[in-house]
C-alpha cells in the first residue's frame, strides 16, 4: 500500500512539474513538447485507453440512477376552450380626477 502510495504521489509530483507555468504564446514557435511531455502524453493515453476498456461492460450493463422516466406522448388536443370572460372596465370615479 504505501508503495502505491509512493507511486502515485510521484507521478503526481512529475506532472505538476512538467506542466507549463506561462500562457500560450504563439510568437516563439516551438516543436514538439519534450521526452518527458511525450512519456507523460503517453502515459496517460494508456491509462484512459485502459480505463474505458474495462469499464465498458459495466456501463453497458448498468441503468443510470439519474435517468428521467419516459414521456409519456398524450393524443393532441382537439378542443379549443373559449376566451376567458373579462370584467367591464371600473367605472370613471375609481380613476383620479
Amino acid at each position: 500500500m504505501k508503495c502505491k502510495t509512493a507511486v502515485l504521489s510521484a507521478v503526481a509530483a512529475v506532472a505538476l512539474a512538467t506542466a507549463p507555468f506561462a500562457s500560450a504564446d504563439a510568437h516563439g514557435f516551438h516543436r514538439g513538447g519534450g521526452f518527458v511531455f511525450g512519456l507523460a502524453a503517453l502515459g496517460a493515453a494508456a491509462v484512459v485507453g485502459v480505463a474505458t476498456i474495462v469499464t465498458a461492460p459495466v456501463r453497458a450493463l448498468a441503468t443510470p440512477v439519474y435517468a428521467p422516466p419516459a414521456p409519456a406522448y398524450y393524443a393532441p388536443s382537439y378542443y379549443y376552450q373559449p376566451a376567458p370572460v373579462y370584467y367591464a372596465q371600473p367605472p370613471g370615479y375609481y380613476y383620479g380626477r
